[in-house]
């Protein structure tokens, strides 16, 4: 955690201050719905606490993005998530993104891919066979499964973006890497939504409450993921 919360603050504007919480339970990586769902009521404990802390805005440092929707109803402050700013940056960089995963998933992605409206964006996710745990472990084998899995989406599945599925190849920090030796855009997830989370909150935009409106009930402990504030 502590090398992750350097690299983030070595990514932020001088102003903004950034903090990482590690939820107390649950799992300790994601990669299944059923995963996604243990997760969620600590990450709404987590973004509740940022924003009665005073943060300005708030990530869910997860590709799956899990709980973004109930999130986005409890908070009034804007919650992103890494696999939403991550689509999003990709589209605007190419017509045709694929996504690298440490585990085979494409019809997650691809129906993640659909949620957001950018389906026909969506070339390919393409697995590495490496677990979270195995990613977080060896930086070099990670890079070179990486590469291997981009150069098949570019060259079979017509990807001329690529995006980082997880959030332990984005804290290796090999996107620069990458677009060098694959030669197309390489997003990072972590960038992306820090950029955003700064973007939105120094223009004090939020997530539309027509959409996300507080629920009737709140019967919560205050308890975040990735946080910042300026």
């Amino acid at each position: 955690m502590q090398r992750r919360l350097a690299w983030l603050r070595s990514k932020i504007s001088p102003g903004t201050e950034v903090e990482v919480a590690t939820p107390p339970a649950g799992p300790g990586s994601i990669e299944s719905d059923y995963e996604a769902a243990l997760a969620v009521p600590e990450i709404l404990r987590s973004i509740d606490q940022a924003q009665a802390r005073g943060f300005d805005a708030a990530i869910i440092s997860c590709f799956s993005d899990p709980g973004l929707d109930p999130a986005r109803e409890i908070a009034r402050i804007p919650v992103l998530a890494s696999g939403l700013c991550a689509m999003h940056a990709a589209a605007m960089l190419g017509p045709r993104f694929a996504i690298i995963s440490p585990l085979a998933g494409g019809n997650r992605s691809r129906e993640q891919a659909r949620r957001y409206g950018l389906e026909s964006f969506f070339a390919s996710s393409r697995g590495i066979a490496l677990s979270v745990m195995e990613l977080a472990r060896d930086r070099e084998r990670c890079m070179r499964r990486i590469a291997l899995a981009g150069r098949a989406a570019i060259d079979h599945d017509g990807a001329d973006v690529l995006i980082l599925g997880c959030m332990s190849m984005a804290f290796h920090d090999v996107a620069e890497d990458l677009q060098e030796r694959l030669g197309v855009p390489v997003v990072n997830p972590v960038a992306a939504s820090l950029a955003m989370a700064e973007y939105l909150a120094r223009n004090r935009l939020c997530h539309s409450k027509r959409t996300w409106p507080d629920p009737p009930k709140r019967e919560f402990l205050r308890y975040s993921s990735v946080a910042i504030r300026r």
